[in-house]
């Protein structure tokens, strides 16, 4: 069902989906760059779904630069304190159950973001981050840190379709037209003051990951599109996360980077639920 959240001066719809009982814990979801919280509601698969069905509150939002926040861009640390803030205004409103941050591309570099400060400790009990940029292709890295909005412009054009089924999407088999579609319907577009987080995750996110004390399960798409996943990178990545309490860095098979949207995103988010029954 569709919902709204109040944090400090900001607004953020979102969709919820709430458990029959009382929730035993909470999955707050961020969507990547140019989605939106439907993201995580595409029926055959929906986390929002799978978490209400195992007995958690269901939480996806649409960040900051999207939805009723669209006027309200913000870079990715700030948009991290306000993650923070409402995981904490949740967990309040819920008798301080678990929480599991979970992130997807932008959503999973600002999920990392958040884990990584000090005060996460006290609201989020684990970190499931997918579609995270460690390594882009040189010409991908080039033109991100050369993309530029015209003058008075605050967002940029949403993706079209041809690049988001060769960015984000992998083998025929491995997802449904349906998906495409409902992929196409969610896509908006993308607020500049959060590009540069995705330009420069290659060059952030390993000093953030070694701060997070968290557990963090960290996922690759085996059919990564849009930036470059392979086992060295994943090595990387498990050294990063050296400080982290418990820690899996894995990929995800039979999936490009949009992974919930394909035919395993219900055994994924299954996964992402056990992640957190398990912190």
């Amino acid at each position: 069902m569709e919902a709204s959240f109040h944090v400090g001066d900001l607004t953020l719809s979102a969709r919820e989906r709430r458990p029959a009982g009382v929730p035993k814990g909470i999955v707050l979801a961020l969507h990547g760059g140019g989605y939106g919280a439907g993201y995580w509601d595409y029926p055959p698969t929906s986390l929002l779904g799978v978490a209400a069905e195992r007995g958690h509150l269901g939480v996806a939002i649409d960040r900051p630069g999207y939805g009723a926040a669209f006027d309200r861009p913000m870079p990715l640390a700030a948009q991290a304190k306000v993650v923070l803030d409402l995981a904490a205004q949740l967990r309040a409103n819920e008798g301080g159950v678990p929480l599991l941050l979970a992130g997807h591309s932008m959503g999973g570099i600002l999920a990392l973001i958040a884990a990584a400060l000090p005060q996460a400790a006290d609201s989020v009990a684990a970190v499931d981050a997918c579609g995270v940029p460690l390594r882009y292709a040189e010409p991908m890295q080039r033109a991100l840190d050369a993309r530029r909005l015209a003058a008075g412009e605050t967002h940029f054009p949403a993706l079209d379709d041809d690049h988001a089924r060769a960015a984000f999407f992998g083998a025929e088999e491995d997802f449904t037209a349906e998906a495409l579609a409902h992929d196409a319907a969610l896509r908006v577009p993308v607020p500049a003051a959060e590009l540069p987080d995705a330009a420069n995750a290659p060059r952030d996110l390993p000093a953030v990951m070694r701060r997070i004390a968290l557990p963090v399960r960290l996922s690759f798409a085996a059919q990564e599109a849009s930036s470059i996943a392979s086992e060295a990178i994943a090595a990387e990545a498990r050294a990063h996360l050296a400080g982290s309490v418990r820690s899996m860095v894995r990929f995800e098979p039979h999936a490009g980077h949009n992974i919930s949207l394909h035919r395993g995103g219900r055994d994924f988010h299954h996964a992402m639920i056990d992640w957190l029954e398990a912190a």
